[in-house]
């Protein structure tokens, strides 16, 4: 079969099998319909402080806390709701127009068009939470765990200690020693510093105090104009230099290299995928297939990372369909509030995951933002009732409860 022939087959099939899940729900089961969308505010617990600015930066630093974020609610009249991030007062009234009086379970029917208001990476505009909400919802409706009703079997996943900031090399190191000895297994930092020898320097003093058996992955955050697309810091790459970096976390055991070059750049990309044998992740703000088909059809990447809080889990899906086409792993990216949870749902359900927990290979498979004291997943995790939690082993479990399998505490959810 032509690789043509097979991927419009491929595509077919999961859009197909994601339109609807009416047939799945139990006979005689009475049919739910959606009452309201609101959106909330999670009441503050506890201030947790502000990171630096990354060097260069144009944005100011960044204030963490417990709480303070908004959650959008889906109310149902049989008392069931579904949540994911906030989103803004348009995509608010576009969504109560469109949802009231539906069936949930049409999640893919109702999610069309949400997404025409995105304008963007603005996670608060777009229609990708509306979408994670209902998927709560479906879920809940037939009584599943969302990594169970898109195929998965295991919801036990190895998360991996996400850096937000850069630090000193010796910082940088001494944060792994933080996270591992609470039983994290795999750290991600940021290779954004002014020269090459100190973004190698951060890997090497890491390996140096961890040893082989800690898990590294490193991103440059090169996809944009700016990097992160964000003017968050000016360290620019060029080819040269991310050869240079790729060769040298090659020699030191690096798991994957993200982002290290603009995203647009397949070419180039496929050029330092060929020339180096450190894995090179991407693709966290790309928003269509067609983006990800192009990387693809070049060979740009070794692992497809989509922003499942960007493009939302229908075309995640069909984007993990592509990459399996071309016989790439995937890993959604970190996500937002309960989007967070939506991605490690994701990274379970996936046949060709970077990682599918114990039974399929060790390795980092969910991407947690923890950077202690100041973002510390498990303190923020303490607004939901059933949070997931580190076991000794450094793998998590994903609640197997209906949907998303979280809950926020009801005492915290205030008018917004």
């Amino acid at each position: 079969m032509r690789r043509r022939t097979f991927l419009a087959q491929a595509m077919t099939m999961a859009a197909a099998g994601a339109t609807s899940f009416a047939p799945l729900a139990a006979v005689g089961r009475p049919k739910v319909k959606i009452t309201d969308v609101q959106v909330k505010r999670v009441r503050v617990i506890k201030e947790l402080g502000t990171l630096p600015v990354l060097p260069g930066s144009r944005t100011p630093g960044r204030a963490y806390r417990v709480g303070g974020d908004t959650v959008t609610v889906i109310t149902t009249d049989s008392g069931l709701t579904g949540i994911a991030q906030g989103v803004s007062p348009a995509m608010l009234t576009v969504a109560r127009q469109r949802l009231i009086g539906a069936d949930p379970l049409d999640v893919q029917q109702l999610a069309v068009g949400l997404y025409s208001l995105a304008g963007g990476f603005n996670p608060t505009f777009g229609g990708a939470n509306i979408e994670i909400a209902l998927w709560d919802l479906a879920g809940k409706v037939l009584e599943i765990p969302l990594y169970r009703l898109w195929g998965g079997r295991d919801g036990k996943l190895m998360p991996y200690a996400s850096q937000w900031t850069t630090g000193t090399p010796e910082e940088r190191a001494r944060m792994a020693q933080t996270v591992r000895e609470k039983n994290w297994r795999a750290i991600k930092f940021r290779a954004h510093f002014q020269t090459i020898n100190d973004d190698v320097a951060v890997v090497e003093q890491t390996r140096k105090l961890m040893g082989k058996d800690f898990i590294i992955t490193v991103d440059a955050n090169q996809a944009g104009e700016a990097p992160d697309g964000s003017n968050q810091g000016e360290a620019h790459w060029d080819y040269s230099r991310a050869l240079a970096t790729a060769r040298e976390y090659e020699r030191l055991g690096v798991y994957w290299l993200e982002e290290p070059l603009p995203r647009w750049d397949f070419d180039q990309l496929a050029k330092l995928n060929h020339a180096v044998n450190v894995r090179l992740a991407g693709g966290e703000g790309s928003r269509g297939v067609h983006e990800y088909l192009g990387m693809l059809e070049k060979d740009s990447l070794s692992i497809i990372q989509f922003e499942v809080c960007l493009i939302g889990p229908s075309l995640a899906r069909q984007v993990a369909t592509l990459a399996g086409a071309y016989d790439k792993p995937c890993v959604s990216h970190a996500g937002f509030g309960p989007g967070v949870i939506c991605a490690g749902h994701m990274n379970a359900s996936l046949q060709n995951a970077v990682f599918l927990g114990p039974t399929r290979g060790a390795g980092p498979t969910w991407e947690l933002i923890h950077e202690p004291p100041v973002i510390d997943i498990e303190q923020m995790w303490t607004i939901y009732e059933n949070p997931p939690h580190l076991d000794k082993d450094g793998y998590m479990q994903l609640p197997d409860a209906p949907g998303l399998g979280v809950t926020i505490r009801p005492d915290l959810l205030q008018d917004a």
